[in-house]
């Protein structure tokens, strides 16, 4: 379980930003609006995608703008954006999914690459990969929260049983739901997985009410108020 909690997480700012600015100024205009996000701030970090074999990525956006920047059917994948650093060859191919950037993967490290060109010769639109688990969706169907991520489900295993983060509490902590729809608690420091709530409707009904405080739940306080 040690290894789930290793920092898996960055923000898109500095050199994560100035990579993927560079790459999105490089696309054809259709895709104008992956630059626009970027500038005005929608897109706020990745995330390593725990529910993939593979060097896979999810996005974190800010939900104050994710809910009005979403287009409806205009999902679709980016692929062969390569990457020469040093005589080397990295493929970048990114995921597009009601009008959002929710993903990318790509080999090498983002924050380690510096002095690179973008090849574009080779790069497709095609047919998107995306697909989300019914019996999760149905879970979270019709819930909106700006302090939760209910649009962008990965998942990951710990002990053998299967979480959905809907919150990334930043160096490996998280608030995710189970299979069930309960809310728990995955904490880094100490290594603990707790139930905070029996149900992810409760939970979210009790984030819009302001009567839970995530700063207190961190520092090992209950965060119900």
């Amino acid at each position: 379980m040690l290894g789930l909690f290793k920092k898996t997480s960055w923000k898109i700012d500095g050199k994560a930003f100035d990579f993927f600015r560079q790459v999105f100024m490089q696309l054809p205009s259709d895709f104008q609006f992956l630059l626009d996000g970027l500038d005005k701030g929608l897109y706020r970090k990745f995330s390593v995608n725990h529910a993939k074999k593979g060097h896979f990525y999810s996005i974190g956006f800010d939900p104050s703008q994710s809910a009005k920047s979403m287009t409806k059917g205009k999902q679709f994948e980016l692929e062969n954006i390569f990457i020469k650093q040093n005589g080397q060859t990295y493929p970048l191919n990114i995921t597009i999914h009601e009008g959002l950037w929710i993903g990318f993967e790509i080999e090498k490290n983002i924050l380690d690459f510096k002095n690179f060109q973008i090849d574009l010769s080779s790069f497709k639109k095609s047919k998107s990969k995306f697909a989300v688990d019914k019996k999760i969706e149905k879970l979270i169907i019709g819930l909106t929260c700006e302090q939760l991520d209910l649009t962008n489900l990965g998942e990951f295993d710990v002990n053998g049983k299967t979480y959905y983060p809907i919150k990334d509490l930043e160096d490996g902590n998280y608030i995710a739901i189970d299979s069930k729809g309960q809310v728990f608690g995955l904490i880094h420091d100490p290594n603990k997985i707790e139930l905070i709530n029996k149900s992810v409707k409760k939970f979210v009904d009790v984030v819009n009410g302001g009567r839970f405080d995530f700063d207190k739940y961190l520092n090992g306080e209950d965060g119900n108020t």
